[in-house]
């Protein structure tokens, strides 16, 4: 009896133990935990080896966890071996396929396919479509082996990578700071149910964290951004090439997943906003995206399926009013029938990367690239192995000089830490040469860094870019600009004299990287403390290339003068030297065998020709404006003093003196006052320029308007005026027509009897009628 009861409660203890532990397998299967999977289901096959259930689950847990994925093909095998079924036969192509053995997966399937083509029943529908799918990978695979790429690829380690899940980098324009998504024991809130409540059986959500690099080039140990997360998946998404503005994820228990924006007000990011509804759909999910330098473009992942292609599908839409436009699917040479996601557009503008189970991938997703030539693009290119694997690879970012690229891969390498992880690539890519300027610095105010301004307009077309602002605590700013263009900045803010310049960047033709500091004061400070005030303004140039002329026209106030110098840059002092690099159901059918270098050397010289015709463009131009300004000469010479109907009474001036006429509304109000305003001794005159050597002040943009007074004062500074005028309204009429042609820094003067003064200075004194108060 008691051998009998020893046997019976062995047998439950048994019986209790095998239910618990196919349980807690499932259970893990179900939530795509691989790893605590296979272990538990390794166990019960050990135990069981007859159930082929538990043998079967425990290969596609292999399939399925990067680190035992090459099990899976013994696994596999030997189920084959014994079970002759298509499904066994489709999973054992595909344990071939994840461990690069082509060819011997497409024995496998090529037979597979033509068996499953006649059946009409569901589930081998599905498999049919699978498995052209893989068959496709296999072709692909087999180009890509033949044509490895020259490129490292390591694992970006300790301290950002951990045994936990780490992925979506995405970094500033300069590589300086990395934000990216975490997931595990560090989550905010622990596990969770799908309620969001905490459940010891629940899962981690993602969480956002962030990393500084050192100056040795290393990561600081990352820290979560407390603003942006909470207990739901929160993931980051995309950044501005100046870390100012970040596109975030959000997915909870009512919502699939949308994207908002957060902006960093110099101590943190703010709470993320969402995006309209042009981004953000109702029904579907959106999740990554990316936006152009220039702040104008934003593309974006969404699986909305009106008028997508299939799965997911990458859309662009436009700023337009301050907001984002109608979503525009980015087409077929973008989109597949398959998912196509994680989009990427380089600061050069033209060079998108994203990930894609379509096109040439070689298993799951596979980062691609295409460039923009003139309105089109070209056919996405495979960035090739060992880049990409058969397993997901995706979320690929670059820096602007393009010598390093971040991406998140599950691969199972020596090196990997964790269920996925962050690797970098060098170079980022191959065979291209990224053209593009990245400026950076500080903008100070009253010799301190302060939050400022910095607008840009092109010059040719008046084209409109951001604004952008600097870092509100470090004053620090970050500007990507492409070539082909000039570009006309001005930095400025509330309280200081703003300043402006133009950038030559027509004839850039290589990566270009320079260090550049502002200097803005308010008129108060100038006046205080004239010794403290930089004159010399770009001395702040460090090693201006050959390649990029810098035109500085700064702004003049009308009380406080600003001359502009010639500048000097020491090749024994320069620190820094510009950088170039030289170097529903889917019937897929495989693609045409590509060979990946005659692809890349397609679209390269198809860069070629995009730049030569640019050039041919710019030159075209430029003998336009050298036409028009020859036919204005003509109707330049105009009666210097016009004898029109003027006022000569004075009125009070009491209300405007002392402001700056810096402020729009005292300049509309001096402007209606005295406008008409008019006396026999006094002219008005426009200033165009105020300069220490005056050989480098260049103006053929404003020789049509008229002949230019060149005259040298006491103070060493040449100054440059532009005809006379009776009334201020008259000389109003001629700034405004030297704005218009790029003068921005145009301001009136006055002369009484050959003397010169500032507005300002004549209305303290009245014009010289009235004593001063």
């Amino acid at each position: 009896l008691s051998l009998c009861l020893t046997l019976f409660f062995n047998w439950h203890l048994n019986a209790q133990s095998k239910s618990a532990l196919e349980d807690q397998a499932y259970d893990y299967l179900n939530n795509f935990d691989f790893a605590k999977a296979y272990d538990a289901f390794d166990k019960l096959h050990a135990r069981y080896p007859k159930e082929t259930d538990y043998h079967f689950k425990l290969g596609i847990c292999a399939l399925s966890y990067p680190e035992k994925k090459e099990k899976a093909i013994a696994i596999f095998k030997e189920i084959a071996e014994k079970d002759k079924s298509r499904e066994s036969r489709y999973y054992l192509a595909r344990a071939y396929h994840a461990n690069y053995m082509f060819d011997d997966a497409i024995t496998i399937l090529q037979p597979l396919i033509t068996e499953l083509i006649p059946s009409k029943k569901k589930d081998d529908k599905s498999t049919l479509d699978d498995a052209r799918i893989i068959l496709s990978n296999c072709e692909n695979g087999k180009i890509m082996m033949q044509n490895r790429l020259n490129s490292g690829v390591t694992n970006i380690g300790s301290p950002i990578n951990t045994r936990e899940i780490e992925g979506v980098p995405i970094i500033t324009a300069d590589e300086s700071m990395m934000i990216f998504t975490y997931v595990g024991r560090k989550s905010m809130g622990g596990k969770l149910n799908a309620a969001l409540e905490p459940d010891q059986d629940g899962t981690y959500l993602s969480d956002i964290y962030m990393s500084m690099k050192n100056a040795d080039s290393t990561w600081k140990v990352p820290t979560p951004i407390t603003t942006l997360n909470t207990k739901a998946n929160d993931a980051a998404i995309a950044l501005s090439p100046d870390g100012l503005t970040l596109f975030t994820f959000l997915s909870n228990n009512e919502n699939e997943g949308d994207i908002f924006v957060s902006k960093f007000n110099g101590t943190e990011f703010t709470k993320p906003e969402p995006l309209n509804s042009n981004v953000n759909s109702a029904d579907y999910w959106e999740g990554s995206c990316s936006i152009s330098a220039d702040g104008k473009y934003l593309y974006f992942a969404s699986e909305r399926p009106t008028g997508g292609f299939g799965g997911r599908d990458i859309w662009m839409s436009e700023l337009v009013n301050g907001d984002w436009g109608p979503p525009v699917n980015m087409g077929p040479k973008i989109n597949t029938p398959l998912d196509d996601d994680a989009p990427f557009i380089h600061p050069d503008g033209v060079t998108l990367f994203f990930s894609s189970k379509g096109h040439s991938s070689i298993g799951g997703y596979d980062i691609m690239y295409s460039s923009k030539i003139g309105d089109n693009w070209m056919d996405p290119v495979n960035m090739g192995i060992p880049l990409n694997t058969t397993e997901d690879d995706r979320y690929y970012v670059l820096n602007s000089k393009g010598d390093k690229g971040y991406f998140s891969s599950d691969r199972a390498t020596a090196d990997a830490k964790g269920g996925q992880d962050i690797y970098m690539v060098t170079p980022g890519i191959i065979g291209e040469k990224l053209i593009v300027g990245l400026f950076k610095g500080v903008v100070y105010g009253n010799n301190k860094p302060i939050e400022a301004k910095i607008d840009v307009v092109k010059s040719l077309g008046g084209e409109v870019l951001g604004p952008f602002y600097t870092n509100k605590t470090s004053g620090k700013y970050l500007l990507t600009f492409k070539p082909g263009s000039v570009y006309k900045l001005k930095i400025s803010a509330e309280g200081y004299e703003p300043f402006e310049e133009e950038l030559d960047l027509e004839t850039m033709n290589s990566y270009v990287e320079r260090n550049r500091d502002y200097w803005l004061y308010s008129k108060v400070f100038a006046e205080s403390n004239p010794s403290e005030v930089k004159i010399d303004t770009v001395k702040r140039f460090v090693a201006a290339p050959a390649t990029v002329a810098v035109v500085n026209t700064p702004k003049v106030d009308p009380k406080i003068e600003t001359v502009a110098v010639t500048p000097t840059v020491s090749p024994k002092t320069d620190p820094k030297k510009e950088e170039v690099i030289t170097t529903p159901t889917v019937a897929v059918v495989t693609p045409p065998k590509k060979d990946t270098k005659l692809e890349l050397a397609k679209i390269k010289a198809a860069r070629k020709d995009s730049i030569k015709q640019a050039l041919a463009i710019a030159k075209e131009e430029k003998k336009k404006k050298e036409a028009e300004i020859k036919a204005a000469k003509e109707k330049a010479e105009e009666v210097v003093v016009k004898n029109e109907p003027c006022n000569t009474q004075l009125p009070d001036l009491a209300s405007i003196k002392g402001k700056s006429l810096n402020t729009i509304s005292v300049y509309a109000e001096m402007l209606q006052l005295i406008g008409d305003y008019c006396n026999q001794n006094v002219v008005f005159s426009v200033q165009i320029g105020a300069y220490r050597k005056p050989e480098n002040f260049k103006y053929p943009n404003l020789k049509p308007l008229g002949k230019v007074a060149i005259a040298d004062y006491p103070d060493g500074i040449t100054r440059f005026t532009q005809k006379q005028f009776n009334t201020i309204r008259e000389a109003e009429a001629h700034r405004q027509k030297a704005i218009n042609k790029g003068q921005v820094d145009a301001w009136i003067v006055v002369f009484v009897n050959g003397t010169r003064y500032t507005l300002e200075e004549m209305i303290s004194k009245d014009f010289l009628e009235r004593p001063v108060n």
